[in-house]
């Protein structure tokens, strides 16, 4: 089977290696393929148990190796026409998504009921297990902030190029030890043409889903977006969307009145109370916020978050002229364009406005 895609390919050197396990990223240019079940059973040692890397709601998945380059093999559960329909949709949207902060699709296998999906391996799990309370060593503040922006840009690649994920949490963004985020897992996208489509199903773990999407199946770029915003709450806070310390409640409706009143001290994960940004932390919890809004035509888009980041990780967040203007930006109140215009004067010296 071959794959025709026309993704746009970012600009990115060919290869990147991790600082700390030198665990090399396939080229870029790789060339998407068809494996057959026999390589993928070498290449795994007989899907043997001491690879076994995870197990989701589509299957189990496994490390492996073929010819050096180390790489995850997704075993999909395929007995009906769901299933099935789930497996194409994946590669369909695999195909598409070349980016550096997006998990890299090599091929896929069909042989009789066999269904496989072959990714690049990344080397340091997923971004649940760092933010664990049982991890050794959780997330300092820096590395969540790299770990958001990088997964804001992922998804922001994703949309420009019609790709709704619809299961964006911390379990599907994985980590290098460089804490470069990767979004995976895209057996619920959607390519879509239009704003809005209808799903009859609601997929997903609950505490992601939008208000639009739990209550009438709507799916668009801004379901994703509110999705990015509860995670945004967990890499602030450290915890699950269901988490025991909240006594019963749900993540999002505890954390909204404190993002609301910006009392952002109450938010932080304790662990890191002593590390953190409070710039920093006040602009993502602001953010969040913004991510979370229920009406989802006032919602932020991917690529006001983006330009968030920037703002965020650049020395203005502590500025307090450029502050006000971001501030009149995340509440609607300038373009973009004008928003960049304005830090093109600040940072030239300038302060007529």
């Amino acid at each position: 089977m071959s794959h025709s895609h026309n993704q746009i390919v970012e600009q990115l050197p060919l290869k990147s290696i991790c600082s700390m396990c030198y665990n090399n990223r396939p080229k870029l240019d790789w060339t998407i393929r068809e494996f057959t079940y026999a390589e993928l059973h070498a290449a795994t040692q007989g899907f043997s148990i001491k690879n076994f890397l995870s197990e989701g709601g589509f299957g189990s998945v496994y490390k492996g190796e073929i010819h050096g380059q180390k790489i995850a093999v997704k075993q999909c559960i395929h007995a009906n026409h769901k299933q099935e329909k789930e497996f194409k949709s994946e590669v369909d949207a695999l195909t598409k998504a070349r980016h550096e902060n997006v998990v890299m699709f090599l091929g896929s296998c069909s042989e009789g009921n066999n269904r496989f999906l072959v990714y690049e391996f990344v080397c340091n799990g997923s971004l649940d297990q760092h933010l664990s309370q049982y991890s050794r060593k959780p997330l300092c503040w820096q590395d969540r902030v790299k770990v958001a922006n990088g997964a804001a840009k992922g998804l922001l690649y994703l949309h420009q190029n019609n790709i709704i994920h619809r299961d964006i949490k911390p379990n599907n963004i994985l980590l290098t030890h460089d804490c470069k985020a990767l979004l995976g897992d895209f057996g619920l996208a959607k390519t879509v043409s239009e704003e809005f489509s209808c799903s009859i199903e609601c997929p997903g773990n609950l505490g992601y889903w939008a208000p639009e999407y739990a209550a009438f199946g709507k799916v668009s770029n801004k379901t994703d977006v509110y999705s990015f915003g509860v995670v945004l709450v967990e890499l602030i806070t450290g915890m699950k969307t269901t988490d025991k310390r909240l006594g019963g409640k749900n993540l999002v409706r505890w954390a909204r009145p404190l993002l609301r009143q910006g009392n952002c001290q109450k938010l932080v994960d304790g662990r890191i109370m002593e590390s953190h940004d409070c710039h920093q932390l006040f602009w993502l919890s602001r953010l969040a916020g913004n991510c979370l809004n229920k009406d989802p035509h006032k919602r932020l888009d991917m690529n006001t978050v983006s330009l968030h980041f920037d703002f965020l990780l650049s020395k203005s967040s502590s500025n307090p002229i450029q502050a006000v203007i971001y501030i009149l930006i995340l509440l609607g109140g300038q373009s973009l364009n004008t928003y960049r215009r304005r830090l093109q004067w600040l940072h030239s010296g300038k302060r007529q406005y």
